[in-house]
Parts: structure tokens; C-alpha cells; sequence
């Protein structure tokens, strides 16, 4: 059991923050909990900050047109007010430059390679069907209708959509099926069920538009299983063996392959198609950020670096939102999980270089929001789901090129034609890795 947790500690610290931190510790605890006195984040830099559906009118931001690629945004920001109208000029370059995924896409797709002719199923929440970026190839299932209220659509599955298979997306001609888990009921039990219904309509479908990939949202978690061997996690994972065993390939962010997946991005203002102008995660650059001042303040255990976290959160110059999680997020393993690794083993694994991890677009890009059927958000900094969709979207135009292929067939190419990137990582190439599955 705490082999496996170190395991996963590992894979968090590199793969991502963890989820909900922030929203953790921002709740109401007793003044019992350990987590009690984490200061709130002062923080003083703009940059990566989300202004998704704010008014800036009145705002003054320095430097805001240098630092605007950074931001978090949406169709419905309001940009503070130019003789000119030049921050709102701004916003809207970068939006569209955003929904160009790059790395030699648009090649692909000026050649044929779209996807056409491949089922790809994503699990995710209830979302707005009708965006335009997908309403044309979109296939939409409710798993349950026993909702007893109007629940609030989710921009999350609407970008993964948007990613796999919108007209701006890694493969705009697949075919999507859809499949939206209500909020009414527990996650994992959701999503068990969504499988389970696309298994069932799998059956009805002729062998040429069987589904050949499924993306999820929200995977089996290894320790839940431990702790709950009959719960609906392990209801969860034995579906998607089920579907393994069908051969459709399974997918899902932090997923524990053979080829674990991380992000990157390339500012708007460069050549997307370039790798050369790719940089790390914005994640794994700021969680790196805060190693640095833990090894430079001299830690050498849990408790001195948890004082030092917390002097962080109030004192460290220019501090952004994405420090903040990272920290924070250090936090909570300080507190949850030290019990399970020695602090400097951890810190190793912080401050080491990106191994055998395989990149694809997270930050700089734009993608259909659940706002409005022409809504969009732009994300200065993503999330790894975003990465996990655009490698799913690569797997979706190697079956369109490759139709016989294996999913160990499939992440061996995406490794192997992958441009070297930070330490051993490698940045997906869909140019590439086309070209070796069309050989294979």
C-alpha cells in the first residue's frame, strides 16, 4: 500500500496539481485541522491569472498587452477601455491563434487526415450539444435521466470535444459519441454506468463505425479500489477492461500507461507549427519554482518546509495564481502524506527533469466553452485533460490512416516519432507519427 502511494505522489507531482486543492483549503475547517492556519495567497502578478467572465473596464493591469497570452480568458471578458480598442483587438488575435492546436495539423488536414470515418466516445458532464464547433459530428447520450433539476452545463467536456473532433480540433471530421453523466449521482458510479451504455450501443453498430477510442473525463483511482474493492471505482475499472477487451483504446487524464502524458505550449505569437517554440507546462514549471525556494531556504524535512510553504503563500515576490496551487498543493501532501516519503526523496522528485513523459498541447490554446453556442475560453494555463484529448485526437488520425493497428502499437509510434523535449520527454509530432504508422 505505500509503495503504491509513493507511486501516485510521484505521478501527481509531475503529471499535475491535485485537483480541488485550492477549493480544500479555502473551505471551512475546524481550528483542529491541521490545514487551519494556511494564509491565504497574496497574490501580486497578473500573469497566469483567470479572468474568465470578468469585467476589467475599470481595471489597470501594467503591462497588460505583454502578459494578456498568459491570461485565462472567455468570449465574455470585458478588457479594460482603448481610444484605440487595442486590448480587445488583442484578446480576439489571441483567441483565434488559440484554436489552431499546431504541430503540423493544419498539413494533416489539408491531406485528408481528419479522422473521417472514426468513432471516438467521450464521457464526461452534461454540456452544451449545440456548440458550433461540434454540432455536425456530435453523437449526445444522457446516461440518466433522473435528475431533479436543471444542472449546470460543463465547459470541461465541451473543450474535450472541442479538442478531439471540433472544427478546430486535433481530428474535426471523427465521429463523437457523447455520453453526459448527471451530477445527481456519485462520479465513479456515473461513469461506470456510461460505460456500460456505450458497450451496449457498441453492439448495435456495424463493424466499420464500431467505437475504436473512449475518453474520460474522470478515471479509476488505484487507492480508492484498494479501499473499496466492491465500490463503484472498481465498477469503473472493470468496464473499461471490458472495453479493453473489445479493443477500444482507453484513455483519461493521469492514466497509468506505458506512455504517461504531460503538457506544454506555444505562446500565440509564434509559429505553432514549430516544436522548437514549445515550452514545459506551465504546471511543471511553477511546482519547479517552488522547489527552487524550498532548496534554497535549506529544507531538510516535512515540518521546516511546511513553514516555509506557508511564508510563500504571503511573501514570495510576484507570486502567481499558479505558484499558489503549487504550493498549496505541497502543502497538502506535507500534511496527508508524509508519513509514506522521506521528504528529500520527494523533493528529488520534484526538482528532477521530465522522464520518459510524452507532451502535447495544454497552455496558449482555445477551445468551445458550454457558455454559448460561439463561446469560447482561452487557457494561458491548461490542464492535462487538455493534453490527454489532443493525444486522443492523434490515436483517432492514426486508425483513420492505420486501421488495424494496436493500442501498444499506437503509443509505441507516438513515442518513437515524438521530437525530444525537456530532459527525456518527448513532444507529440502528428507529422511523424503518421508517417511510421502509414509505414507500419
Amino acid at each position: 500500500m505505500k509503495k503504491t502511494v509513493v507511486l501516485l505522489l510521484v505521478i501527481v507531482m509531475i503529471l499535475g496539481s491535485i485537483a480541488g486543492i485550492l477549493m480544500y483549503f479555502s473551505s471551512g475547517h475546524g481550528t483542529n485541522s491541521p490545514f487551519a492556519d494556511i494564509p491565504a495567497p497574496i497574490i501580486e502578478s497578473f500573469t497566469f491569472a483567470d479572468f474568465t467572465g470578468a469585467d476589467l473596464s475599470d481595471m489597470k493591469i501594467e503591462n497588460i498587452s505583454e502578459i494578456l497570452y498568459t491570461f485565462t480568458f472567455d468570449t465574455s471578458t470585458k478588457w479594460p477601455e482603448t481610444e484605440d480598442n487595442s486590448l480587445q483587438l488583442l484578446a480576439n488575435q489571441v483567441m483565434e491563434s488559440g484554436k489552431y492546436l499546431g504541430l503540423g495539423l493544419s498539413e494533416l488536414h489539408q491531406n485528408g487526415v481528419t479522422g473521417k470515418g472514426i468513432s471516438v466516445a467521450i464521457i464526461d458532464r452534461t454540456m452544451l450539444k449545440e456548440h458550433e464547433a461540434f454540432q455536425d459530428n456530435l453523437n449526445y447520450f444522457e446516461v440518466s435521466s433522473s435528475s431533479t433539476h436543471e444542472e449546470e452545463l460543463s465547459s470541461h467536456g465541451s473543450a474535450l470535444a472541442g479538442i478531439v473532433g471540433g472544427s478546430s480540433g486535433v481530428a474535426p471530421d471523427a465521429t463523437l459519441y457523447y455520453f453526459a453523466v448527471s451530477d445527481d449521482e456519485d462520479p465513479y458510479d456515473g461513469y461506470k454506468k456510461a460505460m456500460e451504455k456505450l458497450l451496449d450501443f457498441q453492439k448495435t453498430l456495424p463493424e466499420e463505425e464500431k467505437i475504436r477510442l473512449v475518453l474520460l473525463a474522470l478515471g479509476p483511482d488505484p487507492l480508492q479500489i484498494a479501499a473499496d474493492p466492491e465500490g463503484p471505482v472498481k465498477g469503473l475499472a472493470d468496464a473499461l477492461n471490458k472495453a479493453k477487451a473489445e479493443n477500444i483504446v482507453v484513455l483519461y487524464p493521469g492514466m497509468q500507461t506505458s506512455l504517461p502524458i504531460t503538457g506544454s505550449g506555444c505562446p500565440p505569437t509564434m509559429n505553432r507549427d514549430e516544436p522548437d517554440n514549445y515550452q514545459v507546462w506551465s504546471w511543471t514549471l511553477a511546482k519547479k519554482q517552488i522547489g527552487d525556494s524550498l532548496q534554497s531556504h535549506n529544507a531538510n524535512s516535512w515540518d521546516e518546509a511546511i513553514e516555509i510553504l506557508k511564508k510563500l503563500l504571503t511573501d514570495m515576490e510576484e507570486l502567481n495564481s499558479i505558484q499558489a496551487e503549487a504550493i498549496n498543493t505541497f502543502l497538502y501532501i506535507a500534511y496527508v502524506y508524509s508519513d509514506y516519503i522521506e521528504f528529500n526523496d520527494w523533493l528529488e522528485s520534484i526538482m528532477s527533469e521530465p522522464s520518459d513523459l510524452l507532451a502535447a498541447p495544454s497552455d496558449f490554446i482555445a477551445v468551445p466553452n458550454s457558455h454559448g453556442p460561439q463561446q469560447y475560453t482561452y487557457y494561458g494555463s491548461g490542464i492535462l485533460d487538455w493534453s490527454t484529448a489532443y493525444v486522443a485526437g492523434l490515436v483517432t488520425l492514426g486508425f483513420q490512416v492505420n486501421p488495424t493497428l494496436t493500442e501498444n502499437q499506437i503509443f509505441q509510434a507516438l513515442w518513437e516519432s515524438g521530437t525530444p523535449f525537456y530532459g527525456t520527454s518527448r513532444l507529440v509530432c502528428p507529422l511523424e507519427f503518421i508517417r511510421a504508422i502509414g509505414e507500419a
